[in-house]
């Protein structure tokens, strides 16, 4: 009856000391992946959309079981699991498209019911209590905001610089055609970062790039190349270069007189760089030629 005692003790002790390392890692392991999306959703700039796909699929887990505990570990789970994928996408493209987006809550919200099954059909899942649970809860609070505090801070000062010459590039070539402002001769691999985080303050009123018109722009360039080598004739190579620039439009809505605008970027309702343009006394009444 004693070593019998004994040895339910020494079970209940190892279950006790797996289910504290297992609460420990499922807290701090979402913390690091959710701190690291931040940032890089930071970087990027679409706040708004990043934030919800990655959120919402963890507040619906809440609502999907039953038990306190189990709503825990799936909605920690779905974290990660849409965390993880966020950070690929980011990483490979750069940005989040909506097709992202829908896989980002997919993601989320299939992986925690799968692997639950996955491992109950495996018969190797291990109970979680409503004490690790907490003790979950507890690590992802603590770690998650100081990790994040620290990553996107960190990223910040990398951030201003970034937009600082984003915005010098956007506002060097800027011209005025009737109820217009046009934007020429940007880089197209900006596109992105201008409807992410570009807007044009003119007037009292602000209007995001988001909903401007961005155009294709070819410029085909005659290349003469002359060589001469001592005892040789002079030899002149002719060759074509096409350069893809891009044009940015943004309607005002009415025809105006504008002294100057500001050209400034954002990170949700916090501003991060801004220029202020100074526009040539009179306006062109001719439109931009595609």
């Amino acid at each position: 009856m004693g070593k019998r005692l004994r040895i339910d003790t020494s079970e209940t002790g190892a279950l006790m000391r797996t289910q504290s390392w297992m609460a420990l890692g499922l807290g701090l392991a979402p913390a690091a992946l959710a701190a690291l999306t931040a940032r890089e959703i930071y970087r990027e700039g679409n706040l708004l959309s990043s934030g919800l796909a990655v959120l919402l699929p963890v507040l619906a887990q809440l609502y999907l079981h039953e038990g306190k505990a189990k709503r825990v570990v799936s909605a920690l789970t779905g974290l990660a699991a849409g965390c993880a994928v966020t950070l690929l996408w980011l990483t490979l493209h750069g940005e989040l498209s909506s097709f992202a987006l829908l896989t980002v809550v997919l993601v989320a919200l299939i992986v925690p019911i799968a692997l639950d099954l996955v491992l109950l059909d495996a018969g190797t899942r291990v109970p979680v209590s409503l004490a690790a649970a907490r003790s979950a809860t507890i690590a992802f609070a603590a770690s998650v905001i100081p990790f994040t505090a620290l990553l996107v801070g960190v990223e910040h000062r990398e951030i201003v610089r970034g937009d600082q010459a984003l915005i010098r590039e956007v506002a060097r070539h800027v011209e005025i055609y009737k109820n217009w402002i046009v934007f020429e001769r940007i880089d197209p691999k900006r596109k992105a970062q201008l409807k992410n985080r570009v807007a044009v303050r003119a007037m009292g009123k602000t209007y995001q790039l988001s909903s401007a018109h961005f155009e294709s722009v070819s410029e085909e360039r005659t290349v003469r190349k002359r060589t001469e080598k001592r005892g040789a004739r002079r030899i002149t190579e002719v060759s074509r270069e096409r350069a893809e620039q891009m044009r940015v439009v943004v309607d005002l809505g009415e025809a105006r007189r504008l002294d100057n605008i500001v050209v400034f970027s954002t990170r949700g309702p916090l501003t991060i760089a801004e220029h202020e343009v100074e526009l040539p006394g009179n306006e062109s009444d001719d439109e931009p030629v595609s």
